[in-house]
């Protein structure tokens, strides 16, 4: 008995994976979501797109990265940065450098710089073609180093100052 239902089973997933008009409700969804995507409709794009990882289980790697740039484009950093977190973990360097690159991003912005830094590093070392992380990397590491100086030029200040209020 329990043979003949494995292969049911088998035999079940396997029409539903090659279902032709499974595979032609996906190729329309995923048209309809670039369009809306490519439109700036992101709210369009996000429901498509998940729908298409929800209902149809597609796990594409270019569905992925959209679904998660919709959000970014929204500024729904939450749902942004789990999508790009679980990309980060891709078998495609091109892939993993680009979720990297966008944590970058992200972090940058939440003024979480020196995290910022190492999601920059992670890109590139994904994927050493990758020159928009490489620049953010280069760009954030000189901001650093100047706000380092500014500090510590601001706290040689005080000191000095210190040293007059105390004469």
């Amino acid at each position: 008995g329990t043979d003949m239902k494995v292969w049911a089973t088998a035999l079940l997933v396997l029409i539903t994976l090659t279902d032709p008009t499974r595979i032609s409700k996906i190729n329309t969804l995923k048209a309809e979501a670039k369009k809306a995507y490519l439109k700036n409709d992101f709210k369009t794009a996000i429901s498509k797109y998940r729908y298409l990882i929800d209902s149809m289980d597609v796990r594409e790697d270019e569905v992925l990265l959209n679904l998660a740039s919709a959000y970014y484009n929204l500024k729904d950093t939450t749902n942004a940065v789990s999508q790009y977190q679980s990309l980060t973990a891709s078998s495609k360097n091109q892939l993993r450098s680009k979720a990297q690159q966008q944590l970058g991003l992200i972090a940058d912005q939440q003024g979480k710089q020196e995290e910022a830094l190492n999601h920059f590093k992670e890109a590139i070392k994904s994927d050493l073609t990758n020159e928009e992380a490489r620049y953010n990397y280069e760009l954030l590491k000189k901001k650093l180093e100047e706000k380092k100086k500014q500090d510590q030029k601001k706290q040689d200040q005080n000191k000095d100052q210190d040293k007059k209020d105390q004469d």
